[in-house]
């Protein structure tokens, strides 16, 4: 079976939307949105991707597919794990940086999870990359059924290479599961949150991390 990269179209986001659903199934992940996920919620995630996809030029929605894995159209290629990048090659004003952060309306009905997490990241991210030139990696999930098989890895050096041409690091927050993976590729922690889960209703600790990878030369050095 071969793996191969691709970018996304707009006709992958609801594959993508589903795959998300499958891999943030657990621990803090699986806190921030009631379950089950109603369709008007669903479909809400896929208008957020689509629109993002055509609007925002500093994203990049990228799939691993296996070549012989066959789509329920029956189409060989199926996607087994997807990433979204925002690369931004330039420093932005405030007001660029602020308007792409999720807003939680007045009367939104969100988790208390949900809350608590965007907060943390929206507090990480300004205070990392602010206005700064940075790549970013936003979103990258693998479905359960493939894990170690290298498609997060694929996903995760598309940036990084970009980044070292371009001289510019690479932020990211991790979840337990995903820390070492990028930490093979170079990333050092920053900082890292510690979420109580009987906050929340659930059981146990859960931590994470924000990362930052610097830009290699050709050599390898920093």
């Amino acid at each position: 079976m071969v793996l191969q990269l691709k970018p996304m179209t707009p006709s992958d986001i609801p594959s993508f939307v589903a795959l998300g659903a499958a891999a943030f199934r657990s621990g803090m992940a699986s806190l921030l949105h009631p379950e089950p996920h109603t369709p008007e919620q669903i479909q809400s995630d896929i208008d957020r991707h689509l629109n993002t996809m055509k609007n925002e030029t500093d994203a990049h929605y990228l799939k691993v597919v296996d070549s012989e894995l066959v789509n329920d159209d029956g189409t060989k290629g199926k996607m087994i794990a997807g990433a979204k990048w925002r690369i931004n090659l330039q420093e932005r004003s405030e007001e660029v940086v602020k308007a792409q952060m999720r807003k939680i309306g007045e009367d939104e009905k969100v988790t208390d999870a949900y809350r608590d997490f965007s907060a943390w990241l929206e507090g990480m991210r300004w205070k990392w990359m602010g206005t700064k030139p940075f790549f970013f990696l936003h979103i990258l999930c693998t479905h359960p059924d493939h894990h170690r098989r290298g498609a997060g890895g694929m996903l995760v050096r598309w940036g990084i290479e970009q980044a070292d041409k371009e001289g510019l690091p690479t932020y990211l927050e991790a979840s337990e599961a995903g820390k070492p993976l990028y930490e093979r590729l170079g990333f050092e922690e920053v900082e890292v949150k510690l979420y109580d889960l009987s906050k929340y209703g659930a059981e146990g600790i859960e931590t994470n991390t924000v990362m930052i990878r610097k830009p290699r030369t050709v050599d390898g050095t920093i």
